[in-house]
C-alpha cells in the first residue's frame, strides 16, 4: 500500500519533475542543437501527457478513497517514468529506442488508465441503477393476484330463518 501511495503522491509532481529533467539531462549529458529543438516540442507535450493521464487516474473514486493506485498503474507508471529517465541520460545509440519505448509506455498508460476509469464507473453506475430500480418495485410476495385488484370493505351480512 505504501508504493500505491507514493505513486498516487507522485503523479503530478512528476508532470513537472521529468520534463525538467529531459532539459537538465541535455545540459549534463550535452546533447545536441537539434536535441534541445526537439526537447523544446516534447517536453510541453510529455507535461501534458502527464497531467491528462494523472487526471484520468485521479477521477477514479477508488483511487480517491484510497488515495492510492492501482497496481496496473503502479506497474505502467514504473516503466514509463524510468524511460523518461533513461532517455534524458542521452545514452549514444539508444536513445531513439527508448524514446519509442516511453512513447509506447505512455500510449499505454492512457489506455490502461481510461479502460479502468470505465470499468469502474460502469459497476458504480449499474450499482445505483439496480439499487433504484429496486426501491422502485418494492418487493411483490405480499400483494394480491394483480387479476384481482378490489381495495373496498366488505360486510357480511348474516340472516337466520327461523322455523316456526
Amino acid at each position: 500500500m505504501i508504493l500505491r501511495r507514493a505513486f498516487y503522491w507522485w503523479l503530478f509532481p512528476s508532470a513537472v519533475i521529468l520534463p525538467a529533467w529531459l532539459l537538465v539531462g541535455w545540459a549534463i549529458f550535452g546533447g545536441g542543437g537539434w536535441t534541445f529543438l526537439g526537447l523544446l516540442i516534447a517536453c510541453p507535450v510529455l507535461f501534458i501527457a502527464m497531467l491528462a493521464i494523472g487526471g484520468i487516474i485521479a477521477a477514479r473514486r477508488s483511487v480517491r478513497e484510497a488515495r492510492a493506485v492501482s497496481w496496473y498503474d503502479v506497474g505502467l507508471l514504473a516503466a514509463w517514468h524510468v524511460s523518461i529517465i533513461a532517455f534524458g541520460c542521452f545514452i549514444p545509440g539508444a536513445a531513439g529506442w527508448i524514446a519509442v519505448l516511453g512513447i509506447l509506455l505512455g500510449l499505454a498508460m492512457f489506455w490502461v488508465s481510461l479502460w479502468e476509469l470505465l470499468v469502474e464507473t460502469r459497476a458504480r453506475v449499474q450499482l445505483t441503477f439496480d439499487a433504484y430500480e429496486r426501491a422502485a418495485q418494492p418487493d411483490q410476495a405480499g400483494r394480491p393476484d394483480p387479476g384481482f385488484v378490489d381495495g373496498g370493505e366488505y360486510i357480511v351480512i348474516e340472516e337466520r330463518r327461523d322455523e316456526e
